[in-house]
């Protein structure tokens, strides 16, 4: 593949992948291949069949970044080549239950709510697609395409924005979604379904505390599926309601990561995914996220991504957790305890021991506020 021989790269990369499905180095020279003849689509399926087949492979990590990378070169390429031909893509059909989800319009006072757009319409969109019947899009492609379009908050919420955006996209159906949220108040998230002909359809919404928030996007999605005329199974409703963060904390520091993340900033995205993890060790993809997050600066600079499978990626810096602003209107009536705090002597690694009332909303506001992390050096 080096040498730019990718005829054969490919075929002896497909018998070693035969003889060994779980190495990394399989898919990073077909997929590496693929992209080099301009075929993004084909080598972030090669990218994302290999990280679900073999989560926990050596290298994945850097097969997620790969992935994310090539998805979003295949975006940009796309979102610009469907603005300079929107005039002829615009009357041919949508794709078949394809549905995008738009990030999802905070109405705050609090700004420190704002990375819940990005949490909020990525949670949606992974429950979403677990509906057998629907296609969803990728957050990714959402992005580079109100990118290119250089939309603000505002003009996204606009249906009739909405439903040029679907067939620039090719969406048969877009979902605008809404999080009014009072801090220390009511919170109320509403969702409507806007088809290519600017057809509006509302009436999903679900009401509660900010400390029911994951529950009440999981009510927002059941009644959105209501809405799009899906009558769900129940082995679907039960795996909507499994799937997903089960802490607040850790899904706020996880919406700033993706934040982070579509802005470029690797290491804040690591750092946030990271905290994510900690707080909810259960949550799939926010570990799937760290890993491609730690990999991507060395890939997206051009590195040999096969050489990367076999370097440890760095540790990330001291996790920049989720505001205290945010935080407290999360807090409940049980009193933080932070458990013990080792305390380091310059070569130990200062951690808190968590405990089921460490992991709750007030102690990562007090965490955030006084613990400080030191790495050992290498």
């Amino acid at each position: 593949m080096a040498a730019g021989r990718c005829d054969t790269a490919t075929v002896v990369a497909r018998a070693g992948q035969q003889l060994a499905p779980a190495n990394a180095i399989g898919p990073l020279v077909i997929g590496g291949c693929q992209e080099k003849s301009g075929r993004y689509d084909l080598a972030f399926a090669t990218y994302t069949d290999f990280a679900a087949q073999h989560p926990q492979a050596r290298g994945v990590g850097t097969v997620r970044a790969k992935a994310q990378i090539a998805l979003r070169t295949q975006a940009e390429q796309t979102a610009r080549q469907a603005l300079a031909s929107e005039s002829t893509l615009t009357r041919q059909p949508p794709e078949p239950s394809t549905l995008a989800v738009l990030p999802v319009t905070i109405s705050s006072s609090d700004s420190t709510f704002r990375p819940l757009s990005r949490g909020l319409a990525e949670l949606i969109t992974s429950d979403l697609a677990l509906v057998r019947s629907l296609r969803l899009l990728e957050r990714i492609q959402i992005g580079a395409l109100l990118d290119e379009l250089k939309l603000g908050q505002s003009e996204r919420g606009d249906p009739a924005t909405a439903a040029r955006v679907g067939r620039l996209l090719r969406a048969e159906r877009m979902v605008q979604g809404v999080a009014s949220i009072t801090p220390n108040g009511p919170v109320r998230l509403s969702a409507s379904v806007v088809r290519g002909d600017g057809t509006v359809r509302s009436g999903a919404q679900a009401s509660g505390t900010f400390q029911q928030l994951l529950d009440l996007e999981k009510q927002l999605v059941i009644s959105l599926a209501s809405q799009l005329g899906i009558q769900l199974t129940d082995a679907e409703r039960q795996r909507i309601l499994r799937q997903g963060p089960r802490n607040l904390a850790a899904f706020l520091a996880y919406s700033q990561g993706l934040e982070a993340l579509d802005r470029g900033d690797y290491r804040a995205a690591a750092s946030a995914f990271s905290a994510s993890v900690r707080a909810d060790p259960n949550f799939q993809a926010a570990q799937q996220q760290q890993q491609a997050a730690e990999a991507a600066p060395a890939v997206e600079a051009g590195g040999d991504a096969v050489a990367a499978v076999d370097v440890a990626p760095p540790e990330a810096p001291p996790p920049s957790l989720p505001t205290a602003g945010a935080l407290e209107s999360a807090k409940n009536e049980t009193s933080p305890s932070l458990g013990g705090v080792l305390t380091g002597n310059g070569n130990e690694t200062t951690q808190p021991e968590l405990t089921p009332a460490s992991q709750g909303i007030n102690s990562v506001v007090q965490v955030s506020v006084i613990l400080r992390i030191i790495f050992k050096r290498p």
